[in-house]
């Protein structure tokens, strides 16, 4: 049982390390990111939260970070102009190993979490003014979207549907980073 449980320590330390590399390549700049796959002026991730009593999808998405680590923001007030930060390579690569290693972003399954809700007998929540939330996540030649509506309602209602708790406690860290960034505009939105 203890080489069981050492062997898996070993195996996410390197899967770790190898999720750090992907990212250092995608923020170390366009040379890098030509191998990677990935387009230097690009976005790695789009987050968003759309729909609701008050839409704001004519402000863009809620949160915007490109392949240089320039992460950008939906205003508070419709109207105004995006809040934009540079990140740092090291703030961006913190930013993005928190999401896919520490919240499994990649391990998201939006067609599981709508067959965990169709076989717990009640399938997807049907709020008229309930929101979207939707993660697109771009890194070397991995792309990845999910989207669930009713998201909140649907993480209190299902507690045990894993990957909807994880795209759930995803989606609170990624908002807290766009209120951080909204609430100082001048500082990064690194993790904590």
């Amino acid at each position: 049982m203890l080489i069981q449980q050492e062997a898996q320590v070993r195996l996410l330390s390197i899967s770790r390390w190898v999720i750090q590399c992907c990212i250092a390549a995608v923020v170390a700049g366009a040379a890098a990111t030509g191998h990677a796959g990935t387009d230097p002026s690009g976005q790695v991730l789009v987050f968003d939260i759309v729909g609701g009593q008050r839409p704001r999808s004519a402000d863009g998405p809620l949160l915007v970070l490109s392949a240089t680590g320039q992460i950008s923001v939906r205003p508070p007030r419709p109207g105004d102009a995006r809040i934009t930060v540079q990140l740092s390579p090291a703030e961006s690569a913190a930013l993005l190993d928190a999401v896919v290693t520490q919240y499994g972003a990649f391990d998201i399954d939006g067609a599981a979490i709508d067959d965990a809700l169709s076989r717990a007998g009640d399938g997807r929540l049907r709020i008229a003014d309930a929101s979207t939330t939707s993660l697109t996540l771009t890194l070397d030649d991995r792309h990845h979207a999910v989207s669930v509506t009713a998201l909140p309602q649907q993480a209190r209602r299902h507690p045990e549907i894993v990957p909807l708790q994880r795209f759930f406690r995803l989606a609170g860290y990624l908002q807290a980073r766009a209120a951080a960034l909204t609430a100082h505009p001048h500082t990064s939105a690194a993790p904590d």
